[in-house]
């Protein structure tokens, strides 16, 4: 059998390694099941909507990111 130290510190490792590995793959899981706006749908939408937008700050959020 294994060293208790050394196989606690093989779990720690290996808890980390797994954790890391799933952070990865539900960031990028995040990340495909984000919706895409083209630069044309984005023009079309501010053509459209900018008016009502600019008409009450308080009423409308905008966020954008840039991934």
């Amino acid at each position: 059998m294994l060293d208790t130290t050394l196989e606690k510190n093989i779990r720690k490792i290996v808890r980390e390694e797994i954790e890391k590995a799933l952070n990865d793959f539900l960031i990028k899981l995040r990340l495909e099941l984000m919706p895409f706006v083209s630069s044309e749908e984005q023009k079309e939408i501010e053509e459209l909507y900018a008016k009502e937008l600019l008409e009450d700050d308080e009423k409308d959020i905008v966020i954008t990111r840039e991934l």
